[in-house]
Order: structure tokens, then sequence, then C-alpha cells
């Protein structure tokens, strides 16, 4: 039923589309699982370790997010490089630019391993997380490993990009479950065998997606792509290059995104408290659900955009832009409605551990509207390669950012509200122009900046 909904509100005729609703489709029951096992995992993890433990760990994780960005864009790179490839069917080309890829961030993030294992112990983490200092040799030991295992998750998740490429957003989701569920076990465990430190916790979160990861990779590359298989042989630097060419755009963009959405839980825990780090990610957590409903949706679009432009199918963009945009007004008065029942549901999750005031509430409802408005946009911008004017809104959004939240914070007396609510004022802005970009290039009038 739910497909024949999708197949009916898509108007499905052709085979873009198609692969795109049979993507959701699953994707839809694979993001639910997704769902409740991260719902599952909070009171969990809550259930053995204390309120300051948790919100040290969630500062911890992102910071974490920020070392994604050492790959300095190689995996969206390829991505689109290779979208284009599978289009062409030419597959030699591609056997080429994945091999490029994994040979290029091997060396990247061995390099980076070295690094941090020689500066880190000059570096006092009780400080950097401001955490209790009886925690100190706990917050070491799971850094190391954290950091440690993070570098070479980078590496073996490639094949989540490989399957975005070839349109199997789907099968992404359910490489990303796996790891998900495993995680649940992991720590389901750790409390049957009393072990309740944030080491051992760090050790299930980063350990199990390598060990998915490979052997996922290992799979597919045995089987359905050995025509891309990796192999020194195919290693070729002068697609470094190439991949970085539009990667390096993407990179510097991504370092934005973690300035705007990652570096939230940084902030709190240095104006405010690590437990305040907790109350601000159940709220964020709450909201995220509507907005990965619309992920399920949006994933497969970014690819098959350059697929479409690769064809030049204009007409095949614009028709499935507006149909996101009538999803993003439905899933708008859904995330209302979860605003109007959040309070309870706080109390029932946390088992009344944690209270969230009405006012964060509000603002993540908020927030999360704007950031599913922007992501169709810059989702198409991505897909089609057109990043500059992205690029420089990306770093203006970047240097205002943080000075923002601090000023709503400390001078306009927000609290904790004024960091998300600097983050929508500058997404929302940086949107307007995306808008206007799309759809000058959409109508082919798009000339100097706005094309490239």
């Amino acid at each position: 039923m739910f497909k024949a909904l999708l197949n009916k509100f898509f108007h499905l005729k052709d085979a873009k589309s198609k692969t795109v609703i049979r993507n959701v489709f699953f994707s839809f029951f694979i993001k639910a699982l997704n769902i409740s096992v991260n719902f599952l995992t909070i009171p969990l993890v809550l259930s053995f370790l204390t309120t300051t433990q948790y919100g040290v760990w969630l500062t911890l994780t992102a910071v974490l997010g920020w070392f994604s960005l050492f790959d300095l864009g190689f995996g969206n790179g390829l991505r689109n490089h290779l979208t284009i490839s599978v289009a062409t069917k030419n597959f030699k080309e591609g056997k080429i630019y994945v091999s490029t890829t994994y040979a290029a961030l091997s060396v990247i993030f061995g390099f980076l391993i070295i690094v941090f294992l020689i500066a880190n112990p000059f570096i006092n983490w009780v400080s950097v997380f401001n955490a209790p200092p009886a925690m100190k040799n706990d917050l070491n030991y799971a850094v190391l490993f954290a950091i440690c295992f993070l570098f070479a998750q980078f590496v073996v998740r490639l094949i989540n990009t490989i399957l975005l490429s070839f349109q199997r957003a789907a099968m992404a989701d359910f490489t990303n479950s796996l790891v998900q569920v495993f995680i649940l076990i992991g720590l389901c465990i750790l409390k049957t065998l009393h072990f309740h430190s944030l080491t051992s916790v760090a050790i299930v979160y980063s350990l199990i997606p390598i060990v998915v990861f490979l052997s996922v990779s290992v799979y597919l590359f045995l089987s359905v792509y050995s025509d891309i298989k990796p192999s020194v042989y195919f290693v070729k630097t002068e697609y470094v290059n190439k991949l970085l060419k539009l990667g390096l755009k993407f990179f510097i963009i991504q370092i934005a995104a973690l300035v705007l959405y990652a570096s939230d839980n940084f902030i709190i825990a240095q104006l405010f408290a690590p437990a305040d780090v907790t109350v601000y990610n159940i709220a964020f957590k709450y909201f995220s659900i509507v907005s990965i409903l619309f992920t399920i949706v949006l994933a497969p679009f970014w690819s098959m955009t350059t697929k479409a432009q690769t064809e030049g199918d204009w007409d095949w963009i614009k028709a499935s832009v507006k149909k996101l945009i009538i999803l993003w007004s439905i899933l708008s008065l859904c995330g209302l409605l979860q605003l109007s029942i959040a309070h309870p549901l706080y109390k029932l999750w946390t088992n009344n551990k944690v209270i969230v005031p009405l006012a964060l509430s509000l603002t993540m409802f908020l927030y999360f509207i704007v950031s599913n408005w922007c992501s169709i946009f810059s989702n198409f911008l991505n897909g089609v390669g057109k990043v500059r004017v992205q690029l420089y809104l990306s770093i203006i959004g970047m240097i205002i950012n943080i000075p923002l939240a601090i000023f709503l914070v400390k001078v306009c007396h927000f609290g904790i509200i004024g960091i998300p609510v600097a983050t929508i004022f500058t997404m929302g802005s940086a949107n307007i122009v995306a808008l206007i970009q799309y759809n000058k290039i959409v109508h082919l009038t798009a000339k100097g900046i706005w094309n490239k």
C-alpha cells in the first residue's frame, strides 16, 4: 500500500523515478528499524552511564564528526564521478576512480593515525570536554580507541558511497542499520557484563562499524560489483586531481556544515555543562524523526540528479523537486503534531531522567523544518556539481555562526536555544540564494558563477 501511494504521488512512468521509489520504499522500513534501534539505545546507555558521562560521550561523538572532513571531499567526488561512469557504462573508468579513492584515503587516514598517536599524550581531554577530573583515565582511553577506529571507518565505509552511485540507497541504509543493530547488541552485552565506562562504549560504537562495512565490502566486490573492485593496478595518480577538483569544494562545504550542525554539542559543553548536552540531544533526536523520514526520500536524488543531468532530463529534475516540496509541507505538519505531544513522550522515553524546556522543543521543531527545506536545494546543487555559490555562502556561514550563537546566548540571554537559533538564521539566509540558483540552472539561464 505504501509503495502504491508513492507511485501515485510521483506519477511513475520512467526508469529513474521507479528506481528512486524502489529505494524509498525499502529505505522506509529500514529507517524505521534504524529509528527504533536509536531510540532504544539512548535509554539503554543512560541506564549504565550517568547524565554527565553521557553528555561527555555526546560531545565526544560530535568532535569525532569533525574528523570525517579529513577525506578532503574524496567520498563526494567519487560519488559524482562514479555515477557518471555507471550512467555511461564506462566501468573501467569507474574501477580507476574506486581504486584511486581507496588508495588516497588509506594514505590520508594512515598518516592521521600516526600523527594522532604522537600528539595524543600531550592533549588534556578533560579540559577539552569540560569533564570532571575523575573521568581522566576513562576519557583518555575512550578518545584513543574512538579516534583510531574512526579513521579506519572512513576507508571501509566507502562502500556506501559506491552503493549510492549505483542508485542503491536502500542497500546503503540497510548497511547502516546493520551497524546500529550490532551496536545495540554490543551495548546490551556491556550492561550485562557491567562494563560501565566510556571506553567500553567507545569500543562498541567505533569497532562494530569497521567489521560491518568491511564484511559488506568484501561480499559486494566479490559478487555484483566485481567490475569495479579496487585494485592497486588501477590506482592512477592523475585521477586524484579529477576527484579533488570537485571534492575539495565539497570538503569546504562540509567544514561549514560541521560548524553549522556538528559544533552545537561542543559549544553547549563549553558555555553550559555536559549535562545540558544531554537535554539538547534528547530534543534534537526527538525532532530529527521527521528529518530522517525526509532523508529517506531525498537520499536517492543526489545521484539520480547527476544521472538525469548527464542525460539532459531537466523535466524529471523539476518535477521531482516540486514533489519534494509537497512532501516537505506534509512532514512539517507532522512535526507540528510531534511538538504538541513532546512533553509526555520525553518523560516516557527517558524515564523522567531528562526535562526538556518547551522553548527548546519549539526551536528544534523550527530547526528541522528549515533544515529539511534547505536540503532539497543543496541536494540538487550537489547532484549537478554546481557548488561554487554554495561554497562561498558556506564559508560566510561558517564564519558568523559560532559568534552569532555566543552573542545570542551571552548578550541576548537566549539560553541554550540561542545555539540552534543562530544555525536557523544562517542556513535559512543561504538557502534564499540556493533557490535562486536552482531556478537559473533548471531553466538553463545560469551564467558565470551561477553555473559553476
